[in-house]
């Protein structure tokens, strides 16, 4: 969610490659996400150097791993993972960033000399200083290194004989996300100002494919089926009785890709070959290019463990709340269902960087928006007291001025995902 064994080979969505005798001029991107997060992560990134670099979506790799495993796994993991998008691209060598732990796997990665011959820059994003730059020697790589003040997760420093960034007002997600950032990596890597964006037109078609992978595992929902509903222009009921698209998820978790109108509302169904059913919606179709749909964990990991409690219950709903570019922060942003504000201090407090909500009744049928202890010792993640009964009218998320309107559906039938911006 800011969400989660490795996909060796599949960056997002469906890879486009230049023609045949026109190699792309830059390294390819390989980027590495933080704890308890995914690859969409560097969607916002990507989107970027995509619309203003012209960059193929096979140049633009998220390597997906499970923050909550084991190192070593991920580390040969992240190997062949690169080697997969040399041997596929024909490129030397990557540009390698890494966020928060991302950002630890990444140093342990290039202490190896043979890995820092297959790296031409590293960007470190929102993750721990050090006394020294990547590689066993210190200098062998050009390194930047971006973090925030604000960052109240990881306290970022000045990297000695690193290109050092510090970005004020960004919060430990935003460091990752926010245009400085890209502007940042893009000036260091091709040394020269970001193109300027060219802005879509409402109603042109963006497209729309990702992955779908469990929650904190990030393993992939092999089998899966992914279908695409056309809703109403309220965003209520489906526009049709039948879906725009369906797909099943392959071996490494992707769907699509599908051409779709970035000014209509459109409902996302995941449904695995065992367990939930997810509905997932969001407001915005654009810069959302790479969408990862999310399914729920066996209880035999540790996020399936925390997720277990979560009900299956006819006569109440349960939804999640996942903040796609930034936290919540309590007196800085605006959340809302059906008019109640979620961004209190109590919920929202910016040491606690809160990117996931999920939202369901403790049993008394009432909503007292108390959080859940079950989830007090996590960063990122807040369950919420909140009873939304499926009678079937449809509640309102509010996200700053983006809204979706969520059908409350009993969830034991599924429960849904509203993705936000």
């Amino acid at each position: 969610m800011v969400l989660l064994i490795s996909l060796l080979l599949v960056g997002f969505g469906c890879s486009k490659t230049p023609p045949p005798g026109e190699p792309f001029p830059h390294d390819p991107v390989v980027a590495v996400h933080g704890f308890l997060a995914s690859g969409d992560t560097w969607a916002p990134l990507f989107q970027r150097l995509a619309d203003r670099g012209s960059y193929p979506d096979a140049y633009l790799r998220a390597y997906d791993y499970n923050s909550l495993g084991d190192d070593a796994v991920s580390l040969a993991g992240l190997d062949a993972f690169i080697d997969g998008v040399l041997a596929e691209t024909g490129a030397q060598r990557v540009v390698l960033i890494g966020h928060s732990k991302g950002g630890g796997l990444s140093y342990t990665y290039l202490e190896d000399p043979a890995h820092v011959a297959k790296v031409s820059h590293y960007v470190h994003v929102g993750s721990f200083p050090s006394d020294s730059t990547v590689g066993p020697m210190g200098d062998e790589l050009p390194m930047l290194n971006l973090y925030s003040p604000d960052d109240l997760v990881v306290t970022g420093a000045d990297i000695p004989g690193a290109e050092n960034r510090s970005l004020a007002g960004l919060d430990h997600y935003q460091v990752a996300t926010d245009l400085q950032s890209t502007e940042a990596i893009w000036t260091f890597v091709h040394d020269s100002p970001l193109p300027e964006a060219n802005p879509e037109a409402p109603g042109s078609a963006e497209s729309i494919g990702g992955k779908a992978l469990a929650f904190g595992q990030n393993t992939p929902l092999n089998g899966a089926m992914v279908e695409v509903w056309l809703r109403d222009a309220e965003g209520k009921a489906r526009a049709s009785d039948q879906p725009v698209a369906t797909f099943t998820v392959d071996e490494q978790g992707a769907w699509g890709p599908v051409d779709l109108l970035n000014d209509r509302f459109y409902e996302f169904v995941l449904q695995p070959a065992t367990g939930r059913t997810v509905y997932t919606y969001t407001p915005q179709l654009e810069g959302n290019r790479w969408l990862y749909l999310r399914g729920v964990p066996p209880p035999t990991s540790l996020a399936g463990l925390l997720l277990s409690g979560l009900p299956q219950d006819p006569d109440q709903s349960v939804v999640a709340l996942f903040m796609a570019r930034q936290a919540v922060v309590a007196g800085r942003d605006a959340l809302a269902v059906d008019g109640v504000s979620l961004s209190t201090e109590v919920l929202a407090s910016a040491d606690q960087t809160s990117i996931a909500f999920f939202l369901y009744d403790d049993g008394d049928q009432s909503s007292s928006y108390d959080p859940d202890p079950a989830f007090a010792a996590l960063p990122f993640v807040q369950a919420v007291d909140v009873f939304l009964p499926p009678n079937g009218a449809f509640f309102r998320v509010e996200r700053e001025s983006d809204w979706v309107e969520v059908p409350a559906r009993p969830s034991d039938e599924g429960l849904s995902l509203v993705i936000l911006l």
